[in-house]
């Protein structure tokens, strides 16, 4: 009996050591919200909250919207345990059925706001959407707790606020700040702990029957025809204005080519389209900067529809105008304006980059016409092209004597030689650009003639495809169907978009593109194969209904595209091949150096790590993680080990909460930041690049070699071109390689340039 009675207790001291030991390196305390007996032992307190019961029908909290309150809804006040010595973390979990109304919520720490309400290398605590992030599963968002405000304390106060949507554009507060119309999503609990990635218990993450993958079956090729009616009765409107706008001219120039539409060779459309150009000079002769002042367009968009009419343009253009001039003198001194503003005026973000070189190359195009002595060389225009799509050195604006500036270095690409757009680290949504790239590549050529574009610009375009093809992962839509969704959650430049969009090849949704454009392009049977899955799961349809609840022109413009775009994907035989994170595809790992980004699937998990995270003034020491599982989805902002090549600098973070990279959009001067006064590391800046501390830059912020520990994982990411580095190998379990998944016996791994190791800790 004593033997026994020893057992035991040898066998609760074991156990009991275990949970401590569990306890100190995964959760330090947790809070039911809305279960009174957890709430009461963390000092709860709350303004305009309701407890619901949600999802698995678990008690959760609610945050309400404030009647006559302008900025702020509710909040809700509480008290946690942390580490007083070591990093801690907050995580918020939700679940992956609610949709939170594009509210925000806001962590705050002592008072402190955590994070930045826009596009901070600290995030807030959730910027929803109307889609639902992961219908039918909890969701976890991790935050770090500032070090400074949390060393030497055993507790700390933390709150989470609310507030109404943010239009991010916004130059007022009140085209900035909207007002909170709806309750927020719902919280169901609160953690503090020390290790990076959090881990549920057993007991939380229950077992999810994964069920039979469900198919769409409606909406299906009816669509197509209700496009056509919807795209004629907007032709239809237009073509009755007497004064349409420039895009407006563009749209109708493709529509006079596409035989189902009301335009199709009907001469009033390119009268039209002369009468805008007239319209444009008018403007011009008054104010010559409105046409192109501050405009990525110029005149680009009525170029490319004064294109399609060259013929009908050479029969007026010897007409007198009011002034006593020709057209052709008139239109001659327009467009050659606007190539002089355009060459003058090139943006470094990569889709701004091609959208300027897109309309400079249009506008130099119809001065060729119509003065060639006067317009750029051929290939200098295409030049432009090539290095907004990265296939040459990014020059940057021309100087007033013609000549490169060069502002990021003569060896800047606009993309990676992997085939990402590079910008300030990995691009999401925005760095959806492939309907960018068919413009482009269509400019080169003769509508119609694929052979007579350019060989170059399409080879790219693909590569960037197959690069943004590891970007798209597997998961539900709102109604329970299979559907790919774009990842954006660690898009520098994504605000608010978890989940992003429905996406296969290309994004489907946004108003200027449609979801096969570049496999229309190209019968690329790579992009052919994506489009094609697209259809297997019967979401082109979907998306395609959607997009018609927009009445904006692009919208309109992009769906007069798709029946033709849908006929010659149907013509196309069944391409092999699916997109790399799809369920059941291999495991796969893609790493860019150059962009600081990892991408890769282990069997049913699936991880997207960015580790160069919106570091847009110093090195911060931060990662940003979206980690799916069969059971979860976990986002998470996250500190790593950065090794970096110093400047001499230092940055300091000013008193800032609001719009991390646009000071004068200060809309909460009563707000205090959590982070004001930490200083940042500035790394070296290439020779010959102008900068000051405090600017936003490529390099200020970009580490030569970073080594991320997330739960299992350990990623090892070498930047440079010509060092190597070496990482220390766990030994607290075993290790392998992935994908290889060979066993690591060695205690340190050289990491080779411009080369990415990933290990697996069991």
């Amino acid at each position: 009996m004593k033997v026994l009675r020893f057992c035991w207790c040898v066998v609760w001291v074991i156990g009991t050591v275990n949970i401590w030991a569990a306890r100190v390196a995964r959760v330090w305390d947790e809070i039911v919200f809305g279960q009174p007996s957890s709430e009461r032992r963390h000092g709860f307190s709350d303004k305009a909250t309701e407890i619901v019961r949600g999802g698995m029908e678990e008690p959760a909290r609610v945050l309400l919207p404030v009647p006559g309150e302008r900025v702020e809804g509710g909040n809700m006040t509480f008290t946690m345990k942390i580490d007083p010595d070591r990093q801690n973390y907050f995580t918020a979990r939700f679940w992956g059925s609610d949709s939170g109304n594009s509210n925000l919520l806001i962590l705050f720490c002592e008072g402190k706001q955590v994070g930045y309400r826009h596009l901070g290398d600290y995030d807030v605590l959730d910027i929803a959407n109307e889609d639902l992030p992961r219908p039918g599963h909890f969701t976890y968002t991790t935050v770090p707790l500032p070090f400074s405000m949390t060393k030497g304390k055993e507790k700390i106060e933390l709150s989470i606020r609310s507030t109404g949507r943010i239009a991010r554009y916004g130059n007022s507060f009140d085209a900035y700040q909207k007002v909170m119309e709806k309750p927020s999503k719902a919280i169901y609990k609160g953690y503090t702990h020390t290790e990076a990635c959090f881990r549920p218990s057993k007991k939380e993450i229950r077992e999810f029957e994964q069920g039979e993958r469900r198919v769409r079956t409606a909406p299906g090729e009816e669509v197509m025809e209700k496009v056509r009616q919807f795209v004629n009765r907007q032709i239809s409107g237009y073509m009755k204005k007497t004064e349409i706008d420039q895009e407006t001219a563009a749209l109708l120039a493709y529509a006079y080519h596409e035989p189902w539409t009301v335009a199709y060779r009907n001469k009033a459309v390119a009268e039209q389209v002369i009468r805008t150009a007239d319209q444009y000079y008018e403007r011009f002769a008054r104010e010559p900067k409105s046409v192109y002042d501050g405009s990525w367009l110029t005149v680009g968009p009525l170029c490319e529809a004064l294109n399609v009419f060259v013929p009908e343009v050479c029969e007026v253009w010897d007409g007198k105008m009011a002034n006593g001039r020709t057209r052709r003198e008139n239109w001659t001194d327009m467009f050659a304006a606007c190539v002089d503003y355009a060459k003058t005026h090139r943006r470094s973000y990569t889709n701004q980059s091609m959208i300027v070189d897109l309309h400079l190359y249009n506008v130099n195009r119809m001065l060729a016409v119509f003065a060639p002595e006067k317009a750029l060389p051929v290939w200098q225009a295409l030049a432009f092209i090539y290095e907004s799509m990265g296939i040459a050195p990014w020059s940057g604006s021309l100087s007033a004597d013609g000549l490169p500036t060069w502002p990021l270095g003569k060896t800047y690409y606009q993309f990676s030689q992997d085939g990402l757009s590079k910008e300030l680290g990995y691009v999401g949504g925005y760095g959806e650009i492939l309907n960018w790239m068919v413009h482009l590549y269509e400019a080169t050529g003769e509508r119609g003639l694929t052979d007579t574009r350019d060989p170059l610009v399409r080879a790219q375009m693909l590569k960037i495809l197959h690069a943004r093809s590891h970007f798209r992962y597997p998961t539900s839509d709102n109604e329970g169907y299979a559907v790919m969704r774009g990842e954006s959650v660690i898009g520098w430049r994504d605000h608010g978009y978890y989940p992003a969009g429905i996406t296969y090849g290309e994004r489907g949704y946004h108003r200027e593109g449609t979801p096969i454009m570049a496999a229309a392009a190209t019968l690329d049977p790579e992009a052919v194969a994506y489009a094609q899955q697209m259809m297997e799961d019967n979401q082109f349809f979907a998306v395609v209904k959607e997009k018609m609840k927009d009445r904006g022109l692009n919208s309109t413009y992009t769906l007069l595209r798709l029946p033709g775009e849908y006929e010659l994907i149907m013509k196309q035989p069944r391409r092999e091949g699916r997109l790399p994170m799809s369920e059941g595809m291999p495991d796969v790992l893609f790493s860019d150096e150059e962009v600081g980004v990892v991408a890769l699937k282990n069997g049913d998990e699936i991880l997207y790590a960015s580790l160069y995270w919106r570091a847009n003034f110093a090195v911060n020491f931060l990662a940003r993680v979206h980690y799916i599982t069969p059971e979860c989805d976990r986002v998470a902002t996250v500190f790593e080990d950065i090794r970096y090549t110093p400047s001499g600098y230092t940055y300091t973070r000013p008193e800032r909460n609001n719009l991390f990279f646009s000071p004068a959009r200060n809309f909460y001067p009563e707000v205090k930041s959590a982070h004001t006064g930490e200083q940042l590391p500035i790394a070296r800046i290439p020779d010959g690049v102008e900068f000051k501390p405090g600017q936003e830059s490529v390099y200020a912020g970009k580490g030569d070699f970073y080594i991320l520990r997330y739960g299992k994982y350990l990623i090892a990411m070498n930047c440079t071109r010509d060092r190597t580095f070496e990482v220390a190998v766990p030994t607290e379990g075993r290790v392998h390689t992935f994908p290889g998944k060979e066993v690591v016996r060695d205690k340190v791994l050289t990491v080779q340039p411009r080369s990415t190791t990933v290990l697996i800790v069991e």
